[in-house]
């Protein structure tokens, strides 16, 4: 909770998330004290918003409520902590509305970063001794003024020593940052610690014993600059102030004793064959097209998904990059057949949701394998069974042949698509599309209700429909139609019986929303299908879960964090690309950033193809990685992990040039012209014939950037998943790509 109201600092940090919250504090002390109904069916009705923005951390969830959700806030407060303490209820009101909003949301503990100093804001927590408080000072004189008015102004209301023994209680908890090896050495350093304890109630027990716990910590230059959790999370994890956390923490929670996460001795040729069985789970997974695989990894998009679409059916966009996970999330949805089986393979609450809401995957990619459209018509089927096959089967080529016989022969505009769009719909649930029912979605919506029907409509393969985006104005307008229209108008229904999730490649972004495209993906931002270091792990994990490798079981994968489960892929990986006390990177990592582009972006097709070319190198070439030598501490090599990047990059390069024309042209007619002694980074564009349509397009891309802080025309570079596979030579740039990296992923990636 921040309850800073005049430097909300967490508030600005949490603007980065995919998942913003709708409510905030300052909603909070309104709704808590001018509540128009009942407070305990308003602090309900709050709890749940509150709940819509939850993050998952480890075992742990976690709820953020930000002081203001815009600025202007800020500006005009009309309740402040202050008007609680006046109420009639009293003193503590403050601390009682808090506990019982973290009561609302079943929150086992409750944050609160307040004011510094005594103000109006601060005070009525600072002075309640039934919250445990923090202070952090530095030891210049200013601070130590201050932080010592505070403690003796909250030594006037402190409670019984043995009221705090018995834990009813706390006394507050002083935190010494900003500290240097010398000062901490230094006279001064005893005296102003002296000073502070002096000013609070001393112990009654003996000479030894301080009411007043001081916890030091240690000046790290890293925390100077701090925008955003992720920062603060990787920045803080190796910092004194940490360690001062989790010794805090570990006094509060139970900890479970964590289990060896060593291999346990077994001959190399066994190991092998795990290795083998990997390779092979990678290459069933590597395209989602196939329908390969029955279970579905839990990823922060899905989250959000089944939490802000709990009790209303989604109008949802969902943007990823080729091989992001789009089709694979589609044909996983699909085979649920029930809206409600999804939420409750996410949720895992204990009352499980009836299955009434079905999922219609309507479009689909053409390039699906046999066992995917399997899934994909037996979720069809499940509607038209319910219709009583009143409905003609469906015919999906006959779906696409009207598209695209409309987009040859006709010049329609944006109203028409999204009439033909909705027609389509009106279509599968048996509704003849030339009557006045078929032209509106509300028609079509009291039609669903009266049939006692509730759909979520899937789309998918909208590239392999539209081949002509770049070019052809009609094939703009009719996914315009479709991605923004409809949505749009599903929005005005209230207790619509209809849902639609898209999932689009997000290069036809560019062509179809022209205008306010950043406020259209941040629209849609918390279904955006991008990985994270995160969501990297984790799908790591969840691959050796599917391979039975390591000791990785999928129940854990929701349990653990991401410090857990990158200490578990130790056993597929190792801790360093060599021996533990080598000075080599951290694997982790260093696979992390050599599969990310400059864009920051990361793909899961490429984390899964990767894993097979590891795997695969191992088990052909298990002699030359030293497999043998390895296998006591790892499955997998580092040698291998070397060597599997040039091959990914290659087919992570050929499937770019399916996907971007101009980018192939480049490629198979430029750069041959040029031999591999002359394709070193960083170049100048001049060099390999790039104009600026050209360069804009792999800037986008991520294959190149532009390092604007170099004055020479030579200041263009290219991430390692691109590089291997466009046969260029990083020869005497990594120092400056390691920057540039750090740049891209922080400080504590490389």
């Amino acid at each position: 909770m921040d309850a800073d109201l005049e430097a909300p600092s967490l508030t600005y940090w949490n603007a980065f998330e995919k998942q913003q919250p709708a409510v905030s504090f300052i909603d909070f002390l309104e709704v808590y004290h001018y509540s128009p109904i009942e407070r305990e069916q308003a602090l309900s009705l709050f709890a749940r918003e509150v709940e819509k923005s939850a993050k998952y951390e480890g075992k742990s969830t976690v709820y953020f409520l930000p002081a203001c959700t815009e600025d202007e806030e800020l500006l005009d407060t009309p309740i402040l902590p202050e008007h609680l303490v006046r109420s009639p209820d009293g003193a503590w009101e403050y601390g009682n509305a808090i506990h019982s909003l973290g009561k609302a949301v079943g929150a086992d503990y409750v944050l609160i970063d307040l004011r510094a100093g005594l103000s109006e804001i601060s005070s009525p927590i600072i002075f309640d001794s039934r919250i445990q408080r923090f202070i952090v000072t530095t030891l210049n004189d200013q601070s130590v003024r201050g932080t010592s008015l505070v403690l003796e102004q909250i030594a006037r209301v402190a409670p019984s020593e043995a009221s705090v023994d018995d834990e009813r209680y706390y006394d507050p908890s002083l935190i010494v940052s900003m500290l240097t090896e010398e000062l901490r050495l230094s006279p001064a350093f005893e005296y102003e610690l002296e000073r502070l304890e002096s000013v609070y109630l001393q112990s009654e027990k003996d000479s030894v014993d301080s009411r007043l716990q001081i916890k030091e910590t240690f000046f790290a230059e890293e925390l100077l600059y701090i925008n955003k959790w992720d920062e603060a999370r990787s920045k803080l994890s190796s910092t004194s102030l940490m360690v001062v956390a989790s010794e805090w923490a570990e006094g509060q929670l139970v900890t479970a004793i964590s289990e060896d996460s060593r291999l346990k001795p077994t001959e190399a040729k066994d190991i092998l064959a795990e290795v083998r069985q990997l390779s092979v789970i990678c290459q069933r997974y590597e395209y989602a097209e196939e329908g390969q695989g029955e279970d579905l990894l839990v990823t922060e998009p899905l989250r959000n998904l089944a939490t802000n679409f709990s009790e209303e059916l989604p109008r949802v966009v969902s943007i990823g990059a080729k091989g992001a996970g789009k089709t694979f999330n589609y044909i996983q949805l699909s085979r649920f057949k029930y809206w409600e089986i999804f939420l409750n393979r996410i949720h895992k609450k204990d009352s499980e949701l009836e299955p009434e809401i079905y999922i219609f995957p309507l479009l689909q990619s053409a390039k699906l394998g046999d066992n995917a459209r399997r899934v994909i018509n037996e979720a069809r089927s499940e509607v038209r069974a319910t219709l009583s096959y009143s409905v003609p089967e469906f015919i999906h080529s006959e779906y696409v042949d009207r598209i695209k016989r409309v987009v040859a022969e006709e010049n329609w505009s944006e109203p028409q698509w999204a009439e033909f769009w909705i027609k389509e719909i009106a279509r599968t649930v048996g509704i003849d599309p030339s009557t006045e029912t078929a032209k509106s979605l509300s028609s079509i919506n009291r039609e669903l209700k009266h049939k006692g029907l509730r759909i979520v409509f899937l789309f998918d393969g909208l590239e392999d429909i539209f081949q002509n985006i770049a070019s052809s104005n009609q094939e703009k307008i009719a996914l315009k139609a479709l991605i923004e229209d409809l949505p749009n108008k599903l929005s005005e229904i209230r207790e619509s019986n209809l849902g639609v999730i898209i999932f689009l490649r997000r290069d036809f972004l560019r062509y179809t929303i022209t205008q306010n495209l950043r406020q259209f993906e941040n629209l849609y931002r918390s279904y955006d299908l991008s990985w994270d270091q995160d969501s990297f792990v984790r799908l790591v994990f969840w691959i050796c879960s599917e391979s039975e490798v390591i000791g990785a079981e999928k129940s854990n994968i929701d349990n653990f964090s991401r410090e857990d489960i990158t200490e578990k892929l130790q056993n597929l990986w190792g801790k360093k690309l060599g021996s533990d006390n080598a000075k080599e990177a951290y694997t982790a990592f260093w696979i992390f950033a050599a599969l990310t582009d400059f864009n920051g972006r990361l793909q899961a097709r490429d984390i899964v193809r990767f894993l097979y070319h590891v795997a695969d190198i191992t088990v052909n070439r298990a002699k030359d990685v030293q497999f043998e030598k390895w296998s006591t501490s790892r499955l997998l090599p580092p040698e291998a992990i070397r060597r599997a990047l040039k091959p990914c990059s290659e087919q992570k390069v050929e499937e770019a040039k399916e996907e971007y024309p101009s980018l192939k042209t480049w490629v198979e007619e430029i750069l041959p012209k040029y031999p591999a002694s002359e394709r070193r980074i960083p170049f100048g564009v001049e060099q390999f014939e790039m104009d600026q349509p050209t360069v804009r397009m792999l800037e986008e891309m991520g294959v190149i950037y532009e390092d604007k802080e170099k004055d020479s025309e030579a200041r263009f570079y290219m991430p390692e998943i691109f590089r291997e596979g466009l046969g260029f030579s990083g020869t005497g740039a990594r120092p400056r790509i390691l920057v540039l990296k750090r740049k891209v992923l922080g400080k504590g990636i490389l």
